[in-house]
């Protein structure tokens, strides 16, 4: 009979565990990270006018939502050289920050910045519903 308290005690204390969807961080080089990156370097590209890469630094994926921290980098490789476009004046960093969400049919971007020079990204998981752990606070 104690031994089937102890498994009880157990299950119920370890519960939760088993039904949340942990954070997973996909190898932005594999087909699910490319698949992740796209529609986010698709908005990059726009934002900027002109062509650019990223340097992935974070990558954050659960329950159908996922986050992407990187560097902006030229197509050569180079940091990214604002000149001729939107972000040419004023302070702005080189990182890209975006939270996307996948609803079924592919992965779509739900809100990005470019250049931030501020944790523009800190509220975004309760402000778009995302999972806890998906977007970090600083």
């Amino acid at each position: 009979m104690w031994l089937v308290a102890l498994l009880l005690c157990v299950g119920v204390g370890t519960a939760g565990w088993a039904s949340a969807d942990p954070v997973t961080s996909p190898d932005p080089t594999s087909t699910d990270g490319q698949a992740i990156l796209k529609p986010a370097l698709a908005d990059l590209t726009t934002q900027l006018g002109k062509p650019a890469k990223l340097d992935v630094k974070t990558l954050n994926v659960s329950q159908g939502w996922a986050y992407v921290n990187g560097f902006i980098k030229a197509p050569d490789g180079q940091w990214i050289d604002y000149t001729g476009t939107p972000f040419e004046v004023g302070s702005h960093s080189k990182r890209y920050v975006a939270l996307l969400r996948d609803g079924g049919q592919g992965w779509s971007l739900v809100t990005s910045r470019v250049g931030p020079s501020d944790v523009a990204w800190a509220n975004w998981g309760e402000e778009y519903g995302a999972p806890a752990g998906v977007v970090p606070r600083t």
